[in-house]
């Protein structure tokens, strides 16, 4: 899952980069490369999962069948028949205003993507659990001691004036 979590964030990070109107086109097809990979970090992070998609089309026709397809956000909708195309040159077939619409909606849906892609291991995450909970009971402790003290102190200013 690593390697095609690496691969899809080099892309993606790239594909940021390029923001001038002669490498729209470039910037998308990165960002159709990280999005396939993204699904495909997704796909082996599965219990039992079958080998990785070959084909950006079947990449995201096994994305469907999973349960997080359906909390996708409006704008991989907008990107997706741009990048589930198996043409390798399916991008360069949209002209500027095309392009310009389809950018945004396309940078969203690979964060998105990418922010479903774990790629830490089952101990690891149980150890940010356990720090999580740590942490927590910390700060409520403190919290609570915190109230408890200022409330005594001033039950005892009541006192004290009385």
């Amino acid at each position: 899952m690593r390697p095609w979590v690496r691969a899809s964030r080099a892309r993606y990070s790239v594909a940021l980069e390029l923001r001038d109107p002669d490498t729209q086109t470039v910037a998308l097809g990165l960002l159709r490369e990280a999005a396939f990979f993204a699904l495909c970090a997704i796909e082996v992070g599965e219990p039992a999962a079958p080998p990785p998609a070959s084909s950006p089309k079947l990449a995201w026709e096994r994305f469907d069948q999973l349960p997080e397809s359906a909390e996708a956000p409006p704008e991989l909708s907008l990107a997706r028949p741009a990048f589930a195309s198996d043409e390798a040159l399916a991008v360069e077939a949209f002209d500027a205003d095309e392009v310009e619409k389809l950018r945004p909606a396309a940078e969203q849906s690979v964060a998105w993507l990418l922010g479903l892609a774990e790629v830490n291991t089952p101990k690891r995450l149980t150890l940010m659990r356990r720090v999580r909970t740590l942490l927590l009971t910390v700060g409520l402790t403190v919290i609570s001691w915190t109230l408890l003290s200022y409330w005594q102190a001033l039950a005892a200013l009541a006192h004290s004036g009385h």
